[in-house]
């Protein structure tokens, strides 16, 4: 019933996102604006909270804090690595031209991307149901926005039902990922801490390195205080699980 539940959540996250994506593109830009913020700020929250409220702290018991802390350590410094060799590098901006005119770095990043992702959404319906369908709100958070720049970068180089055809295709990535992590896990589940600790580690990535600077670039107003509201929203799910 578990790997039911994930794989109808990687579709949710992976192509869902992307037909998500296509139906806020009929949108004004200046909405789509506005409403990127609010979508990343629940992400960020829940993110945060299934680090610190739930992966963490089971890895932690489980496996004891040194090796804990240092597949931590070496998930974050493998992301680090991974972005600045332009493997998983993303946008959520509308004008990107670091990537304009790069179809099959695009696809490939997008791809690589999301086969974190998927990895990560195991991870989380490994340690509970209700928290694997946190992280699938907070995917969707994080990937609409990511998707909508994939497409209008896409359509640079090809038709729009080709951007989309070609995006919906790395979006396959998260199940992919997902579901070899699920196998893994069944078959060896003495390394659930360890992959638990990883996890938090592309959560933590995820949330400070991409989400959270993000934030930055609004003065303080009712936008920020909204934004900050669906921040601790998205890490109040989190605390609110049972189990």
């Amino acid at each position: 019933m578990r790997m039911a539940f994930f794989l109808f959540g990687a579709l949710l996250a992976g192509p869902g996102a992307v037909i998500l994506a296509t139906l806020f593109l009929g949108l004004p830009e200046e909405k789509l604006e506005r409403f990127t913020p609010r979508l990343l700020s629940f992400a960020t929250g829940a993110l945060l909270g299934m680090v610190f409220l739930r992966m963490l702290p089971e890895a932690l018991e489980a496996g004891g804090i040194r090796p804990i802390l240092m597949a931590v350590l070496a998930g974050l410094l493998t992301l680090f690595l991974l972005e600045r060799l332009r493997i998983t590098r993303h946008c959520h901006e509308h004008q990107c031209p670091e990537h304009a005119g790069m179809g099959v770095r695009v696809f490939t990043g997008n791809a690589a991307h999301n086969l974190v992702d998927g990895i990560a959404l195991a991870l989380a319906f490994q340690a509970s149901v209700p928290m694997g369908w946190i992280m699938v709100l907070a995917l969707l958070g994080h990937e609409v926005p990511k998707n909508i720049v994939n497409i209008l970068l896409m359509r640079e180089s090809s038709s729009h039902e080709g951007a989309v055809l070609w995006v919906g295709l790395a979006s396959l990535f998260t199940a992919f990922g997902g579901l070899a992590t699920m196998l893994a896990l069944q078959g060896f589940l003495r390394a659930t801490p360890v992959a638990l600790a990883l996890g938090s580690a592309v959560f933590l990535y995820m949330a400070l390195a991409d989400l959270v600077p993000r934030h930055r670039q609004r003065p303080v107003n009712r936008e920020a205080a909204l934004q900050a509201a669906l921040v601790l929203l998205g890490a109040g799910a989190i605390l609110a699980l049972r189990g």
